[in-house]
């Protein structure tokens, strides 16, 4: 029998000094996206995103269906919607 944790996914805007992403983060249903990236920081380091568009400063675009962030480079998060 296997265990499934419910998440919802969440579009966000993350800006690190190099690029920016937009694309989908799966948080705990109900939980704060600080709790979330704390708690991520403490395992891994990373944080996974899905459907990313990441938008390089020289304007070059690249799509990719998965992405691992380091958290430590985050500037900015902001939700969309």
């Amino acid at each position: 029998m296997s265990m499934k944790i419910e998440k919802e996914k969440k579009n966000v805007d993350l800006y690190t000094s190099r690029y920016k992403i937009t694309g989908d983060i799966h948080i705990h249903v109900n939980a704060r996206l600080t709790d979330t990236l704390q708690a991520l920081s403490k395992q891994s380091g990373f944080l996974p995103i899905t459907d990313a568009v990441v938008k390089f400063r020289n304007g070059k675009i690249r799509e990719e269906k998965f992405l691992l962030i380091k958290i430590d480079e985050i500037e900015m998060i902001c939700l969309k919607g």
